[in-house]
């Protein structure tokens, strides 16, 4: 035998018989279809694989997410403290940090960063990559900030609390009942040294 399907004697108008433990013929389209969910999985089984990485593959790749970064380091201002300031967020505006003193940084203010310059519109010439701005404020009035955001309003929430405890101890002590407070609550809106400025 050749390993074609050999017709055995039918009657006419019935459809050949096949010889023992063959399987009937399915219809072309079934075979295609199975032809191509077969070809498919083979093809996602060769991608999955190829893109597969180590467990020190992906460790590696961790550990240059650390030390990389998309923006550059903008030059040290005497007097003035830099950073990059995004164009995209509605709550802090570049309009808003220019309101309270940024300014941002034109080709003029860095030599060498006019190739990292916007072309035209509002913001021409300004030191920008991608939707980031570079800008720069005072550092006094950048201090001022700093301790009212990081030491001031802290302290000052603080004072709540206590005020609040103070107030469920008072409540509790008229009914006969007393509050225990828990470790650190005495510390609460002790008054510590402001941190030290912020230098160049």
């Amino acid at each position: 035998m050749d390993g074609r399907e050999e017709s055995l004697g039918a009657a006419p108008g019935e459809p050949p018989r096949r010889g023992p433990g063959r399987a009937p013929r399915q219809p072309r389209d079934v075979v295609s279809d199975e032809r191509i969910a077969a070809e498919r999985e083979g093809n996602d089984r060769e991608f999955t694989e190829d893109r597969e990485m180590t467990e020190d593959e992906r460790l590696e790749l961790f550990r240059d997410s650390l030390i990389q970064s998309v923006l550059p380091d903008l030059p040290a201002m005497p007097g003035f403290h830099v950073f990059w300031a995004t164009t995209t967020n509605a709550r802090d505006s570049i309009s808003w940090r220019i309101r309270i003193g940024y300014r941002p940084i034109r080709a003029e203010d860095c030599p060498g960063w006019q190739g990292v310059t916007i072309s035209s519109g509002e913001y021409a010439g300004v030191i920008a990559v991608n939707e980031m701005l570079a800008m720069r404020i005072p550092l006094s009035l950048y201090n001022r900030y700093m301790r009212e955001v990081h030491h001031n309003m802290p302290l000052a929430e603080q004072e709540k609390i206590r005020a609040q405890i103070r107030n469920v101890s008072n409540d509790a002590a008229r009914r006969g009942s007393k509050v225990t407070e828990g470790d650190g609550m005495a510390e609460l809106g002790r008054r510590v040294a402001p941190p030290p400025e912020f230098v160049q």
